[in-house]
């Protein structure tokens, strides 16, 4: 099932919800200091589950970011959920101001998702991706070529958000989950693929293109 279209993820509602309350109840007692801390951390979980439009460049054989934050590895990489076949590897790491909507990285069917139990290490450690509790995604393009997106608990983020199911069809720069509170999400490509980014690089989630399928120019 896809995310119906909203401002504030609608993950987020509880969470604003019950510190808005809160905010309120200590303002009716009294507690005018409380208060106004309460209410700026409302203002913040507001700011925190935002879920912003983007622009996905229409660019054939492209393959965009499918989270915001920092790239922190480039590697080549064992995709140990489903393929068992040595694949690159783009470690994005989520910092808490990072919007935390992932987004479809190429067009394509959910192939098999595959849920693993594990650690919360910090996430832009590069053990995190094998030992912290994450989701696996297969995505399968068109032209058959095969993508993981994995999404990665850390050390504060402990819920993993799902939308899609086996056998959707999202088109690139989709929503199709999200991560709770900080976090990383590493995406495995082919080998053939031509990688555009460095480590270092900020990226944004439907809008900046990682690199290319095979097949570009052809």
């Amino acid at each position: 099932m896809i995310k119906p279209r909203s401002i504030i993820a609608l993950e987020g509602l509880p969470y604003i919800g019950i510190s808005a309350l809160l905010a309120w109840i200590t303002a009716l007692f009294g507690f005018e200091s409380l208060s106004i801390i309460l209410a700026a951390v409302t203002v913040f979980i507001i700011y925190f589950f935002r879920d912003p439009e983007r622009k996905t460049p229409e660019v054939p054989f492209s393959i965009v970011s499918p989270a915001d934050g920092k790239v922190v590895e480039i590697d080549n990489a064992l995709e140990e959920n489903f393929l068992s076949l040595e694949m690159k590897r783009i470690g994005i790491f989520l910092s808490i101001t990072d919007c935390h909507v992932n987004r479809f990285p190429v067009t394509g069917r959910v192939i098999n998702t595959k849920y693993v139990p594990g650690q919360f290490h910090i996430a832009d450690l590069r053990r995190s991706s094998t030992e912290n509790e994450r989701l696996a995604t297969l995505i399968e393009t068109d032209e058959k070529e095969q993508i993981v997106v994995v999404q990665i608990a850390g050390f504060i983020a402990r819920r993993i958000v799902s939308y899609v199911s086996v056998g959707d069809l999202l088109h690139k720069g989709e929503r199709f989950g999200m991560i709770k509170f900080g976090s990383r999400v590493d995406i495995y490509l082919p080998p053939s693929c031509e990688v555009s980014i460095t480590p270092g690089d900020k990226v944004r989630g439907g809008e900046t293109i990682l690199g290319w399928m095979k097949g570009k120019g052809e």
